[in-house]
């Protein structure tokens, strides 16, 4: 039953990022990136190989929406692709790293540094290929920055709220 709801939620946040998130530009800089946060929440369940075919997946489904030749798949398959390198590169002490991040099981300076990675890295490898160079690299950090902080904020507060229900 999980694996219906987890779909389930997969196909609605494509959707939303499709017709909804990718509508709201701040600033020319700030279009929150939503979608990506299954990668670390919901993928992190299955296993390895089923991680990345489903991020591939995820991805390639947002560009056939957007009609954006592969930008969305590459960058979400790098994502889930280093998302234990980057996920040990945080892991401190007595903690797992193969926990679910969340703010169940987490420290707050974990979470926040992982979620925020991440996003950074997800959102470099985006822009890049949007850009296909690094012609124009301080408006491709500054883009890049701008974006992954402004969905890192909408999945923190995704989480906080979660937390108190």
């Amino acid at each position: 039953m999980r694996i219906v709801r987890d779909i389930a939620i997969i196909l609605v946040l494509v959707l939303a990022q499709a017709f909804l998130f990718n509508e709201l530009f701040f600033l020319r800089f700030l279009n929150p990136y939503l979608y990506v946060y299954v990668v670390f929440s919901i993928l992190i369940r299955y296993p390895r190989a089923w991680q990345l075919i489903m991020a591939f997946a995820i991805g390639g489904s947002l560009d056939l929406l957007e009609g954006s030749a592969g930008l969305h798949a590459g960058a979400t398959l790098f994502i889930a692709f280093i998302q234990p390198i980057v996920k040990g590169f945080w892991s401190v002490g007595q903690e797992d790293p193969d926990e679910e991040p969340s703010l169940k099981n987490m420290s707050l300076d974990r979470r926040l540094g992982f979620l925020f990675t991440a996003f950074f890295l997800h959102h470099f490898v985006l822009f890049s290929l949007e850009q296909f160079g690094f012609e124009n690299f301080v408006d491709l950090l500054k883009q890049t920055f701008f974006s992954s902080l402004f969905s890192f904020t909408f999945v923190v507060l995704y989480q906080l709220w979660n937390a108190r229900r």
